[in-house]
């Protein structure tokens, strides 16, 4: 499941979605209704190398 904060709704209720994060393993922080970051725990399921090689085949990323 895919959770998702607006960024105000982020800064004020920062520690609801830290608790999220922990718990979830990420939240995605929306701005204009785009994702433009993560909120990703540190023990996260996530590689280094996963997250970075996401969207290669993505042809915006081009």
């Amino acid at each position: 499941m895919m959770i998702l904060a607006n960024a105000t709704e982020m800064k004020n209720m920062f520690g609801k979605y830290l608790d999220l994060a922990m718990k979830n393993g990420e939240v995605h922080i929306v701005k204009h209704g785009e994702i433009v970051a993560r909120l990703v725990a540190s023990n996260g399921k996530k590689s280094y190398l996963a997250d970075n090689l996401s969207g290669i085949g993505d042809p915006k990323n081009r």
